[in-house]
C-alpha cells in the first residue's frame, strides 16, 4: 500500500539515500542541498510498505507572461524513485498528488526539467508540454580567444549579490516568457557557484548591465549556466570571463534567442503543465526561458 504526503521531521536520512541512489551525487553536494535549500513543507514523499520510495521538491517560481503579469507556479525538482520501485507508476502518482495540492493552493502551473531526452516523452504523457528552450555551445579557450570583438569597450565581470543579480536578470528578460526566481533561490545558486570555485557575476560595459551564473566543473572545464545581456555584448563578455576563469573548455548556455552568431544547438530544456484553464501567450519565437534550474 502506498501513501503520499508532505515530508515530516526526521526523514532526511532516507531522502538522502534515495537522492544518492537516483542521481549519483556526492555526499557533500547532497548535504549541501539539505543544509541550504531543503524544507519539509516543500517536499512530497511516497511511502510504500511504510518506507519512503519516491520524492520530489517543489520550488515556488513566477512565470512571467507579460512585462507585469506573472503566474504563481512551482518547479518540480529532484524527482526520484528508488531503483527497486521504478516502472511502477510511483513518479506519476507523486506528480498527480503534487499538482492537485498546488491547485488547492492556487498555483497556476507546474514546470520541470527532465533529466534526459527519454524523459520528455514520459512527461508528455503526464500532460506536460515543451515550453522552455536553451542554446548550448561548447568552446575551447582557443576558440574564445579568436572570437571577433564586436566593439573595443572594456568589460567588467565582478561578483554580485543575489538581489542585484535578480534585478539585472529580470531587466534583461523583461517582456519575454520566462521563469522568475525569488532572491533566496538566486542566493542558493550563488552558494552552488562559489562552492565550485566560481560565482554569480554582474557584467558591466558602459551603461549595459548584464549577469552570468557560472560553475567550475573542474580545473579544465567551466560551465556558464546562464548569461543575460544584449547580443552584441556576448563576445566581449565571454572573452573577459575566460580571462578571469581560465580553463581548456567552456560550456555556454543562453536563452534560445541569444548568441545565434556563435552557433551551438537549441534544444528543449523545461516543460510546463497548466493547473487551471489559462492561455499562455508565448513570444513570437515560441521559445520560453527557464534559466539555471539548479541542474
Amino acid at each position: 500500500m502506498s501513501i503520499i504526503r508532505l515530508a515530516k521531521e526526521g526523514e532526511t536520512t532516507r531522502q538522502k539515500e534515495l537522492w544518492k541512489l537516483c542521481f549519483g551525487d556526492s555526499d557533500s553536494y547532497i548535504n549541501f542541498f539539505y543544509a541550504e535549500r531543503y524544507k519539509k513543507d516543500e517536499t512530497a514523499v511516497l511511502l510504500h510498505d511504510e518506507e519512503i520510495s519516491a520524492m520530489l521538491t517543489m520550488i515556488s517560481v513566477k512565470i512571467m507572461i507579460t512585462d507585469t503579469q506573472g503566474l504563481d507556479s512551482v518547479m518540480f525538482y529532484a524527482i526520484a524513485t528508488h531503483p527497486n520501485y521504478q516502472n511502477r507508476g510511483f513518479a506519476t502518482q507523486l506528480i498527480d498528488f503534487c499538482n492537485q495540492y498546488l491547485r488547492v493552493n492556487n498555483k497556476v502551473c507546474s514546470i520541470l526539467v527532465p533529466a534526459n531526452k527519454q524523459l520528455f516523452d514520459f512527461y508528455r504523457k503526464q500532460g506536460y508540454k515543451d515550453g522552455f528552450y536553451i542554446r548550448e555551445t561548447l568552446f575551447t579557450r582557443d576558440m574564445i580567444d579568436t572570437l571577433p570583438a564586436c566593439d573595443s569597450s572594456e568589460y567588467l565581470v565582478s561578483s554580485i549579490n543575489p538581489q542585484g543579480y535578480n534585478q539585472r536578470r529580470n531587466n534583461q528578460l523583461n517582456g519575454r516568457f520566462y521563469v522568475q526566481y525569488a532572491d533566496k533561490d538566486i542566493a542558493y545558486q550563488k552558494k552552488l557557484s562559489q562552492q565550485s570555485g566560481a560565482d554569480i557575476y554582474g557584467i558591466d560595459c558602459g551603461a549595459m548591465q548584464g549577469c552570468a551564473a557560472i560553475e567550475r566543473l573542474n580545473a579544465d572545464k567551466v560551465f556558464i549556466k546562464e548569461i543575460l545581456l544584449p547580443d552584441k555584448a556576448v563576445n566581449g563578455a565571454i572573452k573577459q570571463i575566460a580571462r578571469q576563469l581560465p580553463a581548456k573548455e567552456y560550456t555556454l548556455r543562453t536563452p534560445a534567442y541569444l548568441g545565434g552568431h556563435l552557433g551551438g544547438s537549441i534544444r528543449p530544456f523545461g516543460m510546463i503543465r497548466g493547473l487551471r484553464e489559462i492561455e499562455l501567450t508565448l513570444n513570437s519565437d515560441g521559445l520560453g526561458y527557464l534559466g539555471f534550474a539548479f541542474d
